[in-house]
This record gives structure tokens, sequence and C-alpha cells, in this order.
């Protein structure tokens, strides 16, 4: 499968969550907290790294996740694996606040209550579905931090650049029909409704063809075929040429619009899977992917 292995844990335990009347303990959710703001931040999710950066927080993030590659930076900090929490070593840190995601709950939650009963600050960023419920993310990280005024123009500055992206999508007489495949075979998962990347398509003026369906779906070719999309991007991690290559030996495909029209496309994963900073580059080039900049 072609995908990144920490980004399949993660999809495979949304999958899980999205079934589940889960809800962990957020940014903003009545809880004791401390008048100091933080100086040993561990980071375990990428996203959030980034937005730390970006608030100026890079000297108090004094660890990240095994898979934490941007800004550079972060490659001189100590590294945890966030599938394998190591409680040891994170108490060995000393960190006055670990920032977890909720997707991380289901499968290191033990860890990570016995970490906070050690006294240790434990928080849990909500994985945003939306643009919107990303700039709240900042919100949240900035409160968290005592950074209320870089986090709101953090978020001002992104609304500007993606207001940017958007405003130079082509006019169009009709939306561009969208695949997304964010893993590839043997089991193809894609992206439906109430997801981050599905908004993102919303915004690009353009359908995603799998929009009728919750979550992270797992699709057959069949049914990729039968929806007929007239755009197919992968964020697997796999090169243009690659992909084009797979799309074009599976059986069937060649009646598809995105194949016969030879609009089937890479994008960086980075860019579109992580819901921080740098999301207008990853918004302009799945824009230029759809509609061919």
């Amino acid at each position: 499968m072609k995908i990144r292995q920490f980004g399949i844990i993660v999809l495979m335990t949304m999958i899980i969550l999205a079934g589940c009347n889960f809800k962990g303990e957020q940014p903003g959710d009545t809880k004791e907290s401390s008048d100091k703001d933080p100086q040993r931040i561990i980071s375990l999710m990428p996203s959030n790294t980034e937005i730390l950066y970006e608030l100026g927080l890079g000297d108090a993030v004094i660890g990240v996740s095994t898979v934490d590659d941007y800004p550079k930076e972060v490659k001189d900090k100590m590294q945890f694996d966030a599938m394998n929490l190591d409680k040891e070593a994170l108490i060995k840190a000393q960190p006055d606040l670990i920032l977890a995601h909720e997707t991380q709950k289901a499968s290191q939650g033990k860890v990570l209550e016995s970490l906070e009963k050690s006294g240790i600050h434990v928080e849990y960023v909500k994985d945003a579905q939306s643009i919107h419920e990303m700039y709240d993310t900042f919100e949240d990280i900035g409160q968290l931090t005592g950074e209320e005024k870089e986090a709101d123009a953090l978020v001002k500055e992104t609304q500007k650049h993606i207001k940017a992206v958007v405003e130079e999508i082509p006019q169009a007489q009709t939306k561009p029909s969208v695949f997304i495949e964010v893993s590839s075979e043997p089991e193809i998962y894609t992206v439906g409704n109430h997801t981050f990347l599905n908004d993102m398509l919303k915004q690009l003026k353009s359908k995603n063809v799998f929009s009728d369906v919750d979550n992270w779906p797992k699709v057959s070719k069949e049914q990729v075929i039968q929806k007929n999309p007239d755009v197919m991007v992968s964020i697997s991690g796999t090169s243009n040429k690659e992909y084009q290559k797979e799309v074009e030996e599976r059986s069937g495909f060649e009646v598809v619009n995105a194949v016969k029209n030879q609009r089937v496309v890479a994008v960086n994963d980075d860019l579109l899977s992580r819901p921080g900073p740098r999301l207008d580059d990853g918004l302009k080039k799945l824009r230029d992917a759809i509609y061919e900049k």
C-alpha cells in the first residue's frame, strides 16, 4: 500500500473513531489549568507542531513525533513514536505540556492518562473536519500556550492566503468531479463527507464523487469506475508517474473521464493531510491539479 505508515495508522484510527460516540477532552473544556504558560512542549502530531512554530513557540518545543519533518528545525528535537509512546522517556523529558491528537486516544489513551496522573498536562487537539475548524485549532493552541494574539493573527493571515487561492479558480460551467485516493491497492480508501479534504474540495468549487458517504470509506475499483470522476488525485505519497502507471493498469479504468483526458495526478500528501499553516500551499496544489493550471 503506497501510503506512509504513520498516515495509514492515523487514517485507520479515524475510521474506527468515526463509528464511536467518543468525545475526548479538548482544549477549551472545563479543566484546571496553570497560570504559567508552558515552556517545555512535546507535540505528537505534525500539524500541531507546525502551528506551534508559526506562533513563535519553536524554542519551547522540546519534542516531536518521529514523523515530524517541518520546519527543518524539528529534526534537532527529541523524537517520540506517537503510536507507541514510551512513558518513561516522556517523563524523563520533563514536559509541562504534551499536545496530543484525539485520534491517539484510542491507541495511546492509557499511557497519556497515566502521564496526566503523574502531573503532566496533556491536551487532546480535536480532529479538524473543515477549514473553519482548523482555525479553531489555531485559537485553541494559542489559548493553551498564552499566544492568543499570535493565533488571531495566524487565522487572519491564513484566511487571506486561502481567499487568494480560491479567487484564482477558473470560471467553469460545471463543477469538476474529483476522486481523492488516500491509499492504493490492495485496499483503496478515499475521503467522504465530514472530512477536512471534502471541505477543501468544496472550497475549490469542485465535487467529491464520494461525498454521499461519510468519513473515510474503503471503495472498490468498480465503484470508482461507476462514479466516473473528471479528475483523480492521489495523496498517498506516490509520484505522478507511478500513480498514472498504476491507474492505467487497472482493468476497466480506460472508460473513466479522468483517464481518457489524462487528468490523473499526485499531490504532496503532507500539504493536504496536515490542517495547519501551510494549508494554502496544499490548497493551491490541489486547485492546480483539478483545474490543470
